[in-house]
C-alpha cells in the first residue's frame, strides 16, 4: 500500500488506496456471508438433509370428503405412512370410528396398501380427533378389539394413536382438565394394546403415539416457529427423559391463514397475534385458491366458546405457485391478486425463523383486519432438519403429504442432486429438465459473480499499480544513473552516497 503512494502523485495516489482497501473490504464481506438467512431471505446453498438413519413419516388425511381418490405418495421418501381415516365426530361413538358409512375411505386404503407394492415403506392406521372423556373403562377394551381388527382386515403395520388432551381443539370447554388419573387409564390401555399387536402373527407391528400442541398455540403462535420447536424437542427429551432417537418431530407443509385484528406495525415486528371471530369473513371471496379449506371442527350449539373461528390452510404447493417467485427462492411476493398486496416478513423475534405474509383486507374501510399466512418454506425447514441433526432426534413428521408438491420433500432427502430441489417428481430427482428452477443454483451463482467480480477488480488493480511501480521505478532508475555514477549497476553504493535527483523522497536515510 505504501508502494502506491510512493509510485503515483497525489491526489490520486489517496484515491487509489481507498479504492484497493474498500475493494478487499467488500470481498471480505461478500466472503463471511452465511448461507441461511437473518433477515435477508438468501435461500440455503446447501440444505441439511435428514440423515439416514433419521425416519421420515408423511400423514395422509382420508377423513377429507374431497379426497375422492388417493394421493399419489412417492413411497421411496418415507418409511411410514400414517392413515387418518378415522375421526370421531364430536361426542359420536366409537363404533362409527372403525365402521365409517363411507365405505370409499376404506378402499382407499386399500389402494394405497397395493401401491406401495414391493416398497419396504410402513403403513398405520391413525387414529385422531377423539374426546377420551367419552370413555368409560370397559370402552377401552372394545377400541383395542377394534384397531386390531382393521390392522387385520387391510393389511396394514401399525397403530399410530393421538394422546387425548394434547390436540388443540377450538371446541374444547373451557372446564376440561386432562388430570393423572385420566393419564394412568390411556397408559394402561396403551400397554394393553402393545400386548395386543406383539401377539399378532408376521412382523412385529408398530406403535406411535402422536402428541400437538394445545388450542393457544394455534390462535397465537405462527406455524411451526423454531422456538417452539426447540421447546417442545426439550419438554420431552430433557424433561420427559425420552430417548431422542425415539422423537420424530412435527413440520407442517400445511400453511395457516386467518384473519387477525391487529395493528400492522405489530405484524410487522412480531407474529404473536390475535385471532377473531369475523362471521363475515369469507376466504372465497378474496380470489385465492378453491383448494384453500377448512382445517378445524365446527363447535357445536352447546359450546360456549368465544374464541371459535375460522381456521385455513393454504397448501405450500399452491402458496408457491401463486404468491411465491420461485426464481428469488420463493423469497419474493408475486402480487397478481387484485384484492390482495402481499407483504412478506420472517421471524426474528423469540428466534421464531419462520416467514409469513401479510395483507390488508378492504382497506380503508376495515384498516385494522388483516390476513395473515404463516408457512414453512425452505430456510424455516433448513433451520429445523440443523436442529434435528445436531440433537440426533429420531425423523421428521410431515402433517400432510398431499400439501406439497414435492418440493419441500426433495429438499429433506439424504441422496439428491442439486437439481433436486424444485423438482417436482421425487421420483426422478436428477432430473434437470423439471418446470421450476433450483433457487439454491440461483442464489450461488449470484453470490458467486458478486465474489469474482471483486476479487477481479481487486487483483486487476494490484496489476495496475504493479505496472505503474515498474515503470516509476525504470524512469527513477535512468534519471538517477545520469546524475549520480555512483549508482550504476557496476558499482558499490558506498555511506556516503547521497540522491540528488529528489530529496523530498526521504528526510533522514539510517543505515546501521
Amino acid at each position: 500500500m505504501l508502494k502506491i503512494y510512493s509510485i503515483l502523485p497525489p491526489p490520486i495516489n489517496k484515491f487509489a488506496g481507498f479504492i484497493l482497501y474498500g475493494l478487499l473490504s467488500v470481498a471480505l464481506i461478500a466472503l463471511a456471508q452465511e448461507d441461511t438467512i437473518a433477515g435477508n431471505c438468501m435461500v440455503p446453498l446447501e440444505p441439511v438433509p435428514v440423515e439416514n438413519k433419521q425416519i421420515t413419516i408423511g400423514y395422509v388425511q382420508l377423513f377429507d370428503t374431497s379426497q375422492q381418490k388417493r394421493p399419489t405418495i412417492p413411497w421411496s421418501y418415507y418409511d411410514f405412512i400414517n392413515v387418518i381415516a378415522y375421526p370421531q365426530d364430536r361426542g359420536g361413538d366409537w363404533n362409527d370410528i372403525f365402521r365409517p358409512k363411507d365405505v370409499s375411505k376404506l378402499k382407499l386404503i386399500d389402494d394405497l396398501v397395493r401401491d406401495k407394492a414391493n416398497s419396504s415403506t410402513k403403513i398405520l392406521l391413525s387414529i385422531r380427533g377423539y374426546d377420551v372423556r367419552q370413555q368409560i373403562d370397559g370402552d377401552y377394551q372394545k377400541i383395542i378389539t377394534e384397531s386390531i381388527d382393521t390392522i387385520k382386515h387391510h393389511g396394514l403395520d401399525g397403530i399410530d394413536i393421538e394422546y387425548p388432551g394434547m390436540r388443540g381443539s377450538l371446541c374444547k370447554e373451557p372446564d376440561f382438565i386432562w388430570d393423572k388419573e385420566n393419564d394412568g387409564k390411556f397408559i394402561n390401555f396403551l400397554r394393553n394394546l402393545r400386548m395386543e399387536l406383539n401377539g399378532m402373527e408376521g412382523p412385529k407391528k408398530i406403535l406411535m403415539l402422536t402428541v400437538a400442541p394445545d388450542d393457544n398455540s394455534y390462535r397465537s403462535y405462527p406455524n411451526s416457529p423454531l422456538n417452539l420447536f426447540r421447546t417442545a424437542y426439550e419438554s420431552w427429551s430433557i424433561t420427559g427423559g425420552i430417548d431422542s432417537k425415539k422423537i420424530i418431530m412435527g413440520v407442517d407443509f400445511g400453511n395457516t391463514i386467518q384473519m387477525i385484528v391487529d395493528n400492522v406495525k405489530a405484524i410487522e415486528k412480531s407474529q404473536t397475534v390475535n385471532f377473531t371471530n369475523n362471521g363475515v369473513f369469507d376466504i372465497n371471496r378474496l380470489g385465492l385458491e378453491a383448494q384453500t379449506k377448512r382445517i378445524k371442527y365446527p363447535c357445536g350449539d352447546d359450546v360456549n366458546d368465544i374464541n371459535q373461528m375460522k381456521l385455513y390452510s393454504w397448501a405450500w404447493k399452491y402458496l408457491s405457485n401463486s404468491t411465491l417467485d420461485p426464481k428469488s427462492g420463493y423469497c419474493n411476493i408475486i402480487n397478481n391478486n387484485s384484492q390482495l398486496n402481499w407483504t412478506r416478513n420472517f421471524g426474528q423475534v423469540d428466534e421464531s425463523k419462520t416467514p409469513w405474509l401479510y395483507s390488508a383486507i378492504s382497506p380503508g374501510i376495515t384498516p385494522n383486519n388483516y390476513l395473515y399466512v404463516s408457512y414453512e418454506d425452505f430456510v424455516s425447514l433448513s433451520l429445523k432438519l440443523e436442529f434435528a441433526k445436531n440433537n440426533s432426534v429420531g425423523g421428521i413428521s410431515i402433517s400432510d403429504v398431499t400439501f406439497d408438491d414435492d418440493n419441500l420433500l426433495n429438499f429433506m432427502q439424504p441422496i439428491r442432486s442439486k437439481s433436486a430441489v424444485g423438482s417436482s417428481s421425487p421420483s426422478n430427482g436428477s432430473d434437470n429438465g423439471n418446470s421450476k428452477s433450483n433457487p439454491n443454483n440461483n442464489v450461488g451463482m449470484k453470490k458467486g459473480i458478486i465474489t469474482g467480480s471483486i476479487v477481479g477488480s481487486v487483483l486487476g488493480l494490484f496489476l495496475l499499480v504493479s505496472c505503474a511501480y515498474w515503470y516509476r521505478q525504470k524512469t527513477l532508475r535512468k534519471s538517477e544513473v545520469d546524475i549520480n555514477p555512483e549508482l550504476s549497476s557496476n558499482r558499490i553504493v558506498s555511506s556516503t552516497t547521497v540522491i540528488q535527483s529528489d530529496r523530498r523522497i526521504i528526510d533522514h536515510l539510517i543505515i546501521e
